[in-house]
């Protein structure tokens, strides 16, 4: 892997030499902010990811680099609400919301890096690649929940990446589209993710990892990168298996020349936005590429009505289709997949969301939605009115906007129904697929966010929130989804020695594992109307979008 010394490591990549530091007694070895592609600064703004300029010497790697421009708003209301949620007392839940908001975040266009927790003395070890969440619009792969060294400990690499997010990361225009030899605008941040694998295939060897041996896996927006990745052909033969943890809808059927549901074009919405930036005419992305990044972020912040575009967009060739869509159709990569959602994810985004589901705009001063507003949001995205009245009967008290319908809903509508119809469709067309269900709970008895969106992620990680006290049993339910991934990653099978064996996922027979405490168990998949709703919505926009603009 590279000389080991008594407080330094190095290793060879292919633009230089780096220089980490050792923990666990020396046992791992960290490297942090090395980069995986050149600066995307200047003339570099929205354009896709090119390899780092070659440096002379040893270069530092002990400290992370920067977040990529965070949006923020969405972010502090989850937050917001998870430290209302957790049943703290009132001294800990102060300080705990003043904690988030005060971290320390140093945000940058030069942002383009990862961090590497690898065995010392390694090699060909088993790769697991991270993509962070935060809803494409934030968080970074240095954020504490991710700093653990779980994993190495058990035997594999683990690779944690920044990508550029919301407007810098995902802005499409006419322009852009323009000058790309493909004609195509707007996925630069997905590019990222695909110029870190292609790294991690070039340079992961010399950090004790098998490049034949890469696992991705992510949570939220990064489990939805997750699919995007086994869609995309861009990314093909960089990974061998793929873990999906609450794959998101943000913006899931947005495309970039054509209306869908209740988006615009993407690449309109870019116009709308660079008029209001630098004014009409001819030659806005060159004055856009002038601007202060502060000042872009300022305006993008502002205007969420043009926010909400600033998302992976269906394109025809980065992204040749949405990732429910290739899953139909059998288009998405070949390989065994591992993934589940929460029992509520709901609980704490069902507050600042539209009742029908991202897709739509929720109003901007937080007020509540109306009645006939709601019904007409539902009957835009679902195929017959009967259609509306069979969701609205299965989520009683969700077409007045209720809290606990719409909470429900929004689990189901933004992650649930992607798992159960990526894992149908992978399962029957051969591939091994093995699904779970997380339904832990935080430990104080006065909790209401159940088992709450990313909850999940702090039990594979083996970390925790600071000043929130972790149930006495915690520590099996970590041991337990450590253990499997790390098994996964390793075989393609999430058995681990002394652990009940988990079933591939068998349409005819859906069984998935229920992760909980103190004891987790493979249990039947039971009925779900509404996820069997939700297929059939997505089956018909499918079919909708498949339809030339103006031949309907």
């Amino acid at each position: 892997m590279g000389r080991l010394g008594r407080t330094r490591i190095e290793a060879n990549t292919t633009t230089g030499r780096v220089r980490g530091a050792a923990q666990e007694a020396g046992r791992v070895a960290v490297y942090k902010g090395v980069p995986y592609a050149a600066p995307p600064i200047g003339d570099r703004r929205w354009k896709p990811p090119v390899a780092a300029e070659p440096w002379s010497g040893v270069r530092d790697c002990r400290r992370f680099g920067p977040s990529a421009h965070q949006r923020v708003a969405g972010f502090e209301e989850f937050f917001d609400g998870l430290v209302r949620g957790l049943g703290l007392g009132v001294v800990r839940r102060t300080v705990l919301g003043a904690a988030i908001k005060l971290a320390p975040t140093k945000q940058s266009e030069d942002c383009l890096t990862l961090n590497i927790r690898t065995p010392t003395h390694a090699s060909g070890l088993p790769v697991m690649v991270w993509i962070h969440g935060g809803d494409h619009t934030d968080g970074s792969g240095s954020e504490p929940m991710y700093q653990s060294n779980v994993f190495p400990e058990r035997g594999c690499v683990l690779v944690t990446i920044n990508y550029r997010l919301g407007l810098f990361g995902f802005f499409a225009h006419p322009e852009l589209s323009a000058e790309s030899d493909e004609g195509v605008s707007g996925n630069y941040g997905l590019l990222d993710q695909i110029a870190a694998l292609e790294w991690v295939r070039d340079n992961i060897a010399n950090f004790g990892g098998d490049p034949g041996s890469v696992t991705i896996f992510g949570e939220s927006a990064g489990g939805e990168a997750v699919l995007n990745l086994m869609t995309s052909p861009r990314a093909r033969g960089l990974f061998q298996r793929a873990i999906a943890q609450s794959p998101s809808d943000s913006g899931r059927w947005l495309h970039l020349d054509r209306p869908a549901v209740d988006f615009d074009p993407a690449v309109d919405a870019g116009r709308r936005f660079a008029d209001a930036a630098v004014g009409a005419g001819g030659g806005q992305v060159e004055r856009l590429r002038a601007m202060d990044p502060e000042a872009l972020s300022d305006l993008y912040r502002e205007r969420a009505d043009l926010g909400r575009y600033f998302y992976p967009v269906v394109d025809g060739v980065v992204l040749p289709t949405a990732p429910m869509n290739a899953f139909s159709a059998g288009a998405q990569a070949d390989v065994p997949l591992l993934i589940g959602y929460n029992s509520d994810e709901g609980s704490l985004l069902a507050t600042f969301m539209h009742p029908a589901g991202a897709e739509f705009e929720a109003p901007a001063d937080g007020a509540s939605v109306g009645r006939p507003q709601i019904r007409a949001a539902f009957e835009r995205s679902y195929p017959t009115g009967e259609h509306v009245d069979r969701l609205f009967a299965e989520y009683p008290g969700l077409a007045a906007g209720e809290f606990e319908a719409s909470s429900r809903h929004a689990g189901d509508h933004m992650f649930g129904v992607h798992v159960d119809h990526a894992s149908r469709c992978h399962a029957a067309q051969g591939h091994p697929v093995y699904r779970y269900h997380f339904r832990a709970v935080p430990a104080s008895k006065r909790q209401t966010a159940g088992a709450f969106h990313a909850a999940e992620v702090l039990y594979v990680f083996d970390t925790s929130f600071p000043l929130v006290p972790a149930a006495e049993d915690a520590h099996l339910l970590v041991r337990d989804m450590g253990d499997r991934w790390f098994a996964f990653a390793a075989t393609g099978v999430p058995d681990a020695p002394g652990r009940e064996h988990w079933p591939a996922y068998d349409v005819d027979d859906p069984r998935h594992m229920v992760f909980d405490r103190p004891i987790s168990a493979v249990q039947q998949c039971p009925a779900q109307p509404g996820l069997d709703l939700m297929r059939e919505r997505i089956e018909w926009l499918t079919g909708e979008l498949a339809t030339p603009v103006g031949a309907r």
